[in-house]
């Protein structure tokens, strides 16, 4: 019996075992394969088998992007051939990755298999020279749909209404911007490079309720019902008040909170459970300074990147820093994530 002749099911289960350069390649051998391997069946059968492959992904002072492909002591990199010059990572998601060009277009990229689409601007947007904006993406499980979200409000008060926080939700499988109920806090912290942080179905954010004297929370919007809830903060833990200090991200595929002030990042190993905060002190000669944790590399050390645009990497055992050096990969680095390899489309998505 050939290969070609198993029964579907068999080839699917057989081709997911494949990196995703791989399936390119058989893609290009038979027209049958061709068919087969880009269905949505076989993409997201690929995208859930259990060992996925990490890369981190790093943009460089001079706005192009890095690919890493591991993070050990053999990682290779690779410059990305994307056109333009690239400023924010927004995001990641099942390989897909929402950037932002210095002219503040968004797009949907693969970086796997260099597909880029631009994301129409938003018909609902306000004034850009006179608000500020804050975004996030992420995926609705429920609507197998991949979904922008953008917060926005006046950066004046020349205008009407100069305290609401406006909520607009942009569907990538239906090409539409729509805008639900407005952001129910106060205007969050607005740092360099902040976006929401995904995970667990929703995206969060630091900001504080309204009322006199409130502290910051972590809010979370949910991308399936496109409604606001509040996520517990570590017990014990300070959130500053429009603070550059904390700040909310990704790492390891857990939600971790960033407190610069004190060096520490938490990390929240069961979702919704405050218990599950634990704290990670990194001891370095220098305190108060801005660092965005990128990934973990075993039990022992975690990559970060620190604000002089340096990747190091900490041994939460010996307690030491390490820069880290790849060869072919950039010195230095203004923003990052982690990203999976995969063979979903910015183009064809819910198709």
């Amino acid at each position: 019996m050939e290969l070609g002749d198993l029964p579907q099911e068999i080839l699917i289960h057989i081709f997911s075992r494949l990196p995703p350069k791989s399936i390119g390649k058989c893609r290009c051998l038979a027209k049958l394969w061709l068919k087969l391997l880009s269905t949505s069946q076989f993409i997201k059968s690929h995208l859930t088998r259990k060992t996925r492959k990490e890369n981190l992904l790093l943009i460089t002072p001079s706005h192009s992007i890095h690919s890493i492909s591991t993070i050990k002591d053999d990682a290779i990199s690779r410059k990305l051939e994307l056109p333009g010059n690239w400023y924010e990572v927004v995001g990641s998601c099942d390989g897909l990755v929402l950037l932002i060009n210095k002219g503040f277009e968004k797009f949907l990229v693969n970086p796997i298999t260099l597909q880029l689409v631009k994301v129409p601007n938003s018909p609902l947007a306000l004034n850009m020279n006179e608000s500020i904006c804050l975004d996030g993406f992420g995926y609705d499980s429920c609507s197998d749909d991949y979904k922008v979200v953008t917060l926005s409000h006046y950066d004046t008060i020349n205008k009407p209404r100069p305290n609401d926080i406006f909520v607009d939700v942009y569907s990538v499988k239906r090409g539409v911007w729509k805008r639900v109920d407005n952001f129910p806090y106060d205007h969050p912290p607005v740092v360099e490079l902040s976006r929401g942080a995904f995970v667990n179905g929703a995206i969060h954010w630091l900001a504080s309720r309204r009322e006199p004297g409130s502290r910051p929370v972590i809010v979370a919007f949910s991308l399936a019902d496109e409604v606001f809830d509040e996520i517990p903060t570590p017990s014990g833990v300070v959130i500053l008040q429009n603070s550059v200090l904390n700040e909310l991200v990704v790492c390891g595929g857990y939600l971790c909170l960033i407190d610069n002030n004190q060096m520490n990042v938490w990390t929240m190993e069961e979702y919704g459970l405050k218990e599950s905060w634990t704290k990670l002190s990194i001891h370095a000669d220098y305190k108060n300074a801005v660092f965005n944790p990128l990934c973990f590399i075993g039990e022992e050390e975690v990559v970060v990147l620190n604000e002089w645009e340096n990747l190091v990497a900490y041994n939460r055992t010996s307690g030491t820093l390490t820069d880290m050096v790849v060869d072919g990969g950039p010195a230095m680095a203004i923003d990052g994530c982690t990203i999976v390899e995969s063979l979903v489309s910015p183009a064809f998505i819910g198709a």
